[in-house]
């Protein structure tokens, strides 16, 4: 367990997986269109619970909502291999982690899955909570579930707004800057 917190709790885009051009690739691997602005544009809504033959059809040119939604979903729970190891570290040191991450239900069934799942007490996930960060009730919701004051409690994310929540919550949270930095902000 690290010497400061009891529970480490990771934001999943842009901290622990990290695609690179993720519109791109499925533009690629569909041989569709997909627009990139209404890609991130819509991507709240999705990420509280829009459907995926809402959400997809306005999207993509074309494709299948169900299939487009599994395959966004599989791109964005790829671990990048230093985040997987520094995971492994923290869970073989018993350090609680948990996941708390803005995303649709899609991914939250592709996450729930894979074989990094196991590493985590909980999965927070937004669209199955119905709030998402920066909203100080998705904080409360998970320190509930993890039954430790906020005190105890890092948290890493890519945005600042993001942290800057969790840290009025009284987590101690950090932006993410990379494994490096984050094995030293948690001793490990």
């Amino acid at each position: 367990m690290s010497d400061s917190y009891d529970a480490v709790v990771f934001d999943l885009g842009g901290v622990l997986a990290r695609p690179p051009d993720p519109v791109g690739r499925l533009s690629r691997a569909f041989g569709i269109e997909v627009d990139p602005v209404a890609y991130w544009d819509l991507r709240e809504a999705y990420d509280l619970g829009l459907p995926d033959d809402s959400y997809w059809p306005a999207v993509a040119a074309a494709g299948e909502p169900g299939q487009l939604a599994e395959a966004d979903a599989e791109t964005w729970t790829e671990l990048a291999a230093d985040s997987l190891l520094l995971l492994e570290e923290l869970y073989r040191r018993r350090t609680r982690l948990a996941l708390l991450s803005n995303a649709p239900l899609a991914l939250a069934a592709v996450a729930g899955r894979s074989d990094w799942a196991k590493l985590f007490e909980r999965l927070v996930i937004s669209a199955r909570e119905g709030v998402a960060k920066p909203d100080p009730a998705v904080y409360q919701r998970v320190t509930a579930l993890l039954d430790l004051p906020p005190s105890r409690i890092a948290f890493f994310d890519d945005r600042a707004d993001n942290v800057a929540a969790a840290r009025r919550h009284g987590w101690d949270a950090f932006v993410w800057a990379g494994v490096t930095d984050a094995r030293v902000r948690v001793a490990v």
